[in-house]
C-alpha cells in the first residue's frame, strides 16, 4: 500500500542529511577515491527553482589542489526547464569557490524511460550549437557494488528501481537493514542510513508495516538528523503561527478583563496555538489533511504536554484517528 502523503520534501531532507555523513559517495560513483575527512558540503546558495537534495562536495586535501562537485539526484529524468537550472549550477559555483566545479546528474530508478540526459545541445542558425555536458550516473548500474562492495552504504536506495516492489520489496528492506548493519558504519552513518531506508519504503509500504520490520531499530530513525531537521522546520513553521496567534487572543482578553490577564493568557494560548500547530503540519505531511471533526477534537486539548507527545507519534500511526486514541 503505497503512502501517497508522504512529502517529497521529507526525501530531499533524508537525501542532504545522508550525504552529508556519506560525503565520500559521490566521489565513488565516478570511480575516485577520496579522504572523507578533506570532504565538505555545504549548500549551492544558487537561487534556482530546482532544488533535490542541492549540495555541492569541495574535495581540499592538503597535499593537492581543492576541487569540487555538485551532484543532482534525479528521480526521473529532467525537464528542459530543470536541466538549464542544473547547468547553471556548477559554472556559478565555481566562479564564487574560484575552483574546478564537476556536475554530475545521478539517476536514482529507471523506470520506464529509455533515455537520461547528461547534458543538453543548443542548435541555431543553420547548425552551429552548444552543448552542455556533465558526467552522468546510473545508479542501477552499480548494482553489484552497492549490494557486496565499496558502495554499500547506498544500499537504501535499492528499493528505488525494484521493479514489483509491492511483491518483493519486504524482502529487499531487510536486507538493505542487514547491509547497513554489517557495514561497519559509525553511529551517524548507521542512523542516516536507516532513517532513509525508512523514508524511501514509506512510499509503498504503510509505516506500521515497516515499524515491524525495524523493530527497536525505529529508535535510530527517530533520533537521525533527517527527522530532526524535519521537526525543527515545522516547529519553525507553527511557531510564527502560534505566537501570531496568542498575541490576538491576548490583545482581545486585554480589552475585556484588563491587559495583564489579557497577555497571560495570550502567553498560554499561545503555547498552546504553537504546539497544536505544530501537530497540525507535521500530521498534514504524514497523514493527509484532517478533516473538520479532527481538527474540532484537537482544539479541545488544553493540555500542552498531551499536544506535544502526539505530535513525537505522528510517524507511528497511520491515521488521524489512529494518532487521537493513543494514550
Amino acid at each position: 500500500m503505497a503512502d501517497a502523503r508522504l512529502p517529497h520534501k521529507a526525501l530531499d531532507i533524508d537525501f542532504k542529511a545522508f550525504f552529508n555523513v556519506h560525503k565520500e559517495l559521490p566521489f565513488r560513483l565516478l570511480g575516485r577515491t577520496v579522504n572523507p575527512a578533506y570532504v565538505r558540503t555545504d549548500d549551492t546558495t544558487v537561487v534556482v527553482r530546482e532544488l533535490q537534495a542541492d549540495r555541492f562536495f569541495v574535495y581540499a586535501p592538503p597535499d593537492g589542489p581543492a576541487e569540487a562537485l555538485l551532484p543532482e539526484f534525479f528521480m526521473d529524468p529532467p525537464k528542459l526547464e530543470q536541466l538549464l537550472d542544473c547547468l547553471i549550477k556548477p559554472l556559478q559555483r565555481m566562479r564564487d569557490l574560484k575552483i574546478p566545479v564537476l556536475g554530475v546528474f545521478i539517476y536514482l530508478r529507471k523506470g520506464a524511460y529509455a533515455t537520461f540526459p547528461d547534458g543538453l545541445t543548443v542548435s541555431a542558425f543553420e547548425g552551429l550549437c552548444n552543448h552542455h555536458a556533465v558526467e552522468r550516473v546510473l545508479l542501477w548500474e552499480h548494482e553489484a557494488e552497492i549490494r557486496t562492495g565499496e558502495l554499500r552504504a547506498l544500499a537504501p536506495l535499492l528499493l528505488l528501481w525494484e521493479d514489483n516492489p509491492e511483491a518483493t520489496g519486504l524482502a529487499l528492506v531487510r536486507e538493505e537493514i542487514r547491509i547497513i548493519e554489517e557495514a561497519g558504519f559509525t553511529a551517524a552513518e548507521r542512523g542516516e542510513s536507516l532513517a532513509l531506508i525508512y523514508i524511501i519504503g514509506l512510499r509503498t509500504f504503510a509505516a506500521r508495516v515497516l515499524r515491524g520490520i525495524f523493530g527497536e531499530k525505529m529508535t535510530d530513525v527517530k533520533q537521525s538528523e533527517t527527522i530532526k531537521e524535519w521537526l525543527d522546520e515545522a516547529r519553525d513553521e507553527a511557531l510564527a503561527v502560534g505566537l501570531a496567534r496568542g498575541r490576538e487572543q491576548g490583545l482581545e482578553q486585554g480589552l475585556e478583563q484588563g491587559l495583564e490577564r489579557g497577555l497571560e493568557q495570550g502567553r498560554v494560548e499561545g503555547r498552546l496555538g504553537k504546539a497544536r500547530d505544530l501537530l497540525i503540519t507535521l500530521g498534514t505531511r504524514r497523514l493527509g489533511k484532517p478533516r473538520r471533526k479532527t481538527i474540532t477534537a484537537l482544539g479541545r486539548i488544553r493540555d500542552e504536554a498531551r499536544l506535544d507527545d502526539l505530535t513525537m507519534r505522528v510517524l507511528e500511526v497511520e491515521t488521524w484517528d489512529d494518532l487521537l486514541a493513543l494514550r
